[in-house]
């Protein structure tokens, strides 16, 4: 509103910029209503433009209005085999006219980047939505032969649903979602102070290397935040699913669902359309990014990622202090003044943990493969190279021509879904939880917490 006032030089309310742009919406992609029906169109010309992919659209037979769609392009399908072998699995919120949830399945490219995979439109997150979800999901990747870590934020109908498609897949819970959860136990049972202690115990048990470490970090947890309340937590949660010295598959460092947020947030204009345009879109917008980072790629001259390649010479760097004594075959004595570790080349581990961790190598394994005068770079997995990268991107999303989009016939019109709006203007942004607030530190009281110099009520001993 304050934009159509500087330009045109009128006010006007609330109630007619919001209606004037919902017409603006309706002029660019057509009807909501209509929207439901376009989905038909839409399966048949991505299975004829990009064959190979997935496009599964269910509709009540009784009914005839819309129950869920699961989209997954046949390029991306192709490139996945070469990026990670993780998912990152979250839902987020459809914010048109009739609502409903946007489940996706993303992985990890060998630049630290999100690679989109799958998404699904469905009414919300229920275990039935997620078992349909999984379900062709898990027949996109049985045929790669890869066993898949999945990360996601333990809701209660993913979990069940997982449990029953995967269950034999790695499955990690994300630290940031403990850690909120944890922070509520304490919620009216301690102050700020005693809240941010725990928290900050809490991170060194979640990211304790060894179990020596974990049940020492564990110790200072309880002591801290209360044998009651700390037990039971940890005794509702697999230790497996969270802590990095219990997890034995292949996790790359992964600790939180950062990639499923990064990629809710890179779509979060496209969240807001009717749900055609907001699939259409999306596919135009997943696209492009797959033929600019293709073309980016190319123009690489090192072997390694350029992030890759950044965190290869930090840990050269680290591993110029280390002396070498070589033990038997591929095995190394790793020093330094202070602590010594054991490397076994031939096995890839490291006493330190961080190359079984990481799945790249330490300063320690670098300094042993250096002093056995062998190349770094054949210790390094193979997604972490820039031939892996561009293998990714070499699969293209093909274009779709609508010019035949309005020719459908009256047996592909799909009702929209029974859906009450809720009162109250609609939310446009997620709104933070307590737990993801980020702690700063009081210029009054120097304590770390959500408060800051002016709003700061602390009581200070002020020495006379």
């Amino acid at each position: 509103m304050s934009n159509f006032k500087s330009t045109y030089g009128y006010e006007i309310s609330y109630k007619v910029a919001s209606r004037a742009k919902k017409r603006c919406v309706e002029k660019m992609y057509g009807s909501e209503c209509d929207s439901f029906s376009m989905l038909s169109w839409f399966r048949e010309a991505v299975l004829e433009t990009n064959p190979g992919s997935s496009v599964v659209l269910e509709v009540d037979e009784s009914t005839e209005r819309f129950k869920r769609v699961f989209v997954a392009y046949a390029g991306q399908i192709q490139g996945f085999k070469f990026s990670l072998p993780v998912l990152y699995v979250d839902g987020a919120f459809e914010k048109s006219k009739y609502k409903g949830q946007i489940l996706a399945a993303t992985g990890r490219n060998g630049n630290k980047g999100f690679f989109p995979l799958t998404l699904c439109f469905c009414d919300s997150e229920t275990e039935e939505n997620w078992l349909f979800f999984f379900k062709h999901l898990k027949a996109l990747l049985e045929p790669q032969g890869r066993i898949i870590t999945f990360i996601s934020d333990r809701d209660v109908g993913l979990l069940k649903a997982f449990d029953l498609i995967f269950p034999g897949n790695p499955h990690l819970y994300c630290y940031h979602h403990l850690r909120y959860n944890l922070s509520r136990k304490y919620k009216n049972k301690g102050g700020e102070i005693v809240v941010v202690d725990v928290l900050q115990k809490f991170f060194k048990v979640a990211y304790a290397s060894t179990e020596k470490s974990f049940y020492f970090h564990l110790k200072n947890l309880t002591d801290e935040g209360g044998a009651a309340i700390i037990d039971e937590f940890i005794r509702k949660i697999p230790l497996k699913h969270w802590c990095r010295a219990f997890f034995k598959g292949c996790r790359y460092g992964i600790m939180t669902n950062g990639i499923a947020e990064s990629f809710n947030n890179w779509i979060v204009a496209k969240r807001s359309l009717p749900p055609f345009a907001m699939l259409d879109q999306t596919r135009m917008k997943e696209m492009k990014m797959m033929s600019e980072r293709s073309v980016e790629s190319k123009s690489w001259t090192t072997k390694l990622t350029p992030k890759m390649e950044k965190r290869l010479k930090e840990q050269l760097d680290r591993s110029r202090v280390f002396r070498v004594i070589a033990s038997h075959e591929n095995v190394y004595e790793v020093r330094n003044d202070k602590y010594s570790y054991s490397v076994d080349l031939s096995t890839r581990i490291c006493s330190c943990v961080k190359w079984q961790i990481n799945y790249f190598p330490c300063a320690h394994a670098l300094a042993a493969i250096q002093g056995a005068r062998l190349d770094v770079y054949d210790f390094i997995d193979p997604y972490f190279t820039a031939e892996y990268y561009r293998m990714c991107y070499s699969f293209p999303i093909a274009p779709l021509s609508n010019v035949d989009a309005f020719c459908s016939s009256t047996e592909d019109f799909i009702l929209p879904p029974v859906r009450k709006r809720p009162a109250g203007r609609p939310k446009s942004k997620r709104i933070a939880s307590a737990g993801e607030k980020k702690l700063i530190r009081c210029g009054r009281c120097n304590k770390m917490g959500h408060h800051n110099k002016k709003s700061c009520t602390k009581a200070l001993n002020m020495l006379l």
